[in-house]
């Protein structure tokens, strides 16, 4: 089976620069005025070892060349999403057996299924049952940030790593947090996952300095900690053995966990404040550099054979229910690409504050809407996916938002992305404007019913 690409127009192509791929015509072919003309077509083959998803016999062809836009705001609008690509099939055999009768997906009108347009009547379109498993959602953004002054860029670093450390107390104290999915461990919780559970339920509960706790608590947790830290790498390296000698991979969600609990330890660590924590959690900080990058590599190069990249994770619940297993497979992908965003930008972060300077971290696309987190059903989430979208925009579209949505259409994590990559003034302008546009609505309603009173 072939799966059709868009190729980079022509100018980009020779100028060797990255294409937007847009229609009818690219960002930087539009930004220097000049004609913008795209190659034929090519179908690639997959490679004979992938596995690809079984295509449903009723699933309408994807055009290989979508018709441009037909008028000249095109760019602006949900079809200039830049990604042209086939949706993935995902079906319950894929995901590892059951008699799941799988609808097909079903492509809207735009090429850009999957992505929240603003199509009145999208509520009633059916999502395809992969759009978030889109392959050029998966590329990293390292976009740089605007210039700000030096004070509100430490006051908006400040509540990201404050953030995060709220994010790991809520994931001990409540079952959840805007990183941490209640459901993502619930059927099956990897040993260093619960040490690291543990560690900081005895770091927050009595050692935290803000908490108030004795010398011994804290000493005692920390102690703890440092031992649940060499555990986890040395059954990591011993794991990686094991995947040598056997020649077999680890899956999607063992990379996932691992660079979830090394996560924890280096969030408490370097932001602790104690010399001795911090210098150990330094040596660590290539580690879980890595670790996120062979996550996301993980989950990119399984994006054809959704038996590996879902393997003992949603194969595993036994549900007969299609909304289930699509939902708790995007409940392990959105994981990842939370987690993949919240590792890099920590470091970089701290990396910055301690030398004056650091790397982009980068960005990959995520699921915005507010609801679709902390839905507490498949049939909740499939709901507020069909009725009000699901903000998976592409990252080189994220402005649009400033536009098309209001604030509280972004749910508390995204909220955050945004605001280190478009500054918090441009975010607080924007709360200003949503809230102004929401008063002059709010007139123009009361208007309206006083001249059908008075008629």
């Amino acid at each position: 089976m072939a799966t059709i690409w868009r190729r980079a127009c022509v100018g980009c192509t020779k100028s060797k620069r990255q294409c937007t791929k847009s229609v009818p015509a690219c960002r930087r072919c539009q930004d220097r005025g000049i004609p913008c003309e795209y190659p034929p077509p090519r179908r690639t083959l997959l490679s004979a070892g992938a596995a690809p998803a079984t295509p449903s016999p009723s699933t309408p062809e994807v055009p290989a060349n979508p018709p441009p836009a037909g008028n000249a705001n095109a760019s602006t609008s949900s079809n200039d999403a830049g990604l042209d690509f086939p949706p993935l099939q995902l079906s319950q055999s894929d995901l590892g057996g059951g008699n799941l009768r799988c609808r097909p997906a079903v492509v809207p009108d735009s090429p850009h299924c999957g992505f929240d347009d603003n199509d009145p009547d999208s509520a009633n379109t059916a999502l395809p049952v992969s759009w978030f498993l889109a392959p050029e959602s998966w590329i990293a953004d390292y976009t740089l940030p605007p210039n700000q002054p030096g004070t509100e860029q430490l006051l908006m670093l400040q509540r990201f790593t404050d953030s995060v450390q709220r994010w790991l107390r809520q994931w001990v104290t409540e079952g959840s947090s805007p990183l941490h999915h209640r459901f993502l461990y619930r059927q099956k919780m990897p040993r260093y996952v619960q040490d690291a559970y543990t560690a900081v339920s005895m770091y927050h509960a009595a050692a935290a300095r803000e908490s108030g706790g004795s010398a011994d608590a804290r000493a005692t947790a920390i102690r703890v900690m440092d031992d649940r830290v060499t555990q986890l790498l040395e059954d990591q390296a011993l794991e990686a053995s094991l995947c040598r000698v056997s020649g077999r991979e680890m899956d999607v969600f063992d990379h996932l966990s691992r660079v979830q609990a090394l996560l924890t330890y280096q969030t408490i660590r370097l932001l602790d404040g104690d010399i001795q924590m911090r210098a150990q959690a330094e040596s660590l900080v290539p580690t879980l550099f890595l670790w996120t990058r062979q996550l996301l590599d993980s989950a990119k190069e399984n994006l054809t054979k959704p038996t590996r990249l879902l393997a003992n994770h949603v194969s595993g619940f036994g549900s007969d229910s299609e909304d289930d297993v699509v939902w708790r497979a995007w409940i392990l992908v959105e994981s990842v690409r939370r987690t993949w965003l919240v590792a890099n930008y920590l470091q970089e972060i701290y990396l910055y504050l301690k030398r004056g300077w650091g790397e982009c971290p980068g960005r990959v696309t995520i699921t915005m809407r507010t609801g679709l987190w902390d839905a507490p059903s498949p049939y909740a989430w499939t709901r507020a996916c069909r009725d009000g979208g699901t903000l998976f925009l592409p990252t080189a579209h994220t402005e649009r938002l400033f536009y098309e949505k209001c604030p509280a259409d972004v749910d508390e994590f995204s909220m955050l992305i945004v605001e280190l990559s478009y500054g918090a003034e441009r975010i607080e302008r924007w709360l200003g404007e949503s809230k102004g546009r929401e008063e002059r609505a709010e007139r123009a309603l009361l208007d309206r019913l006083d001249e059908t009173m008075v008629s």
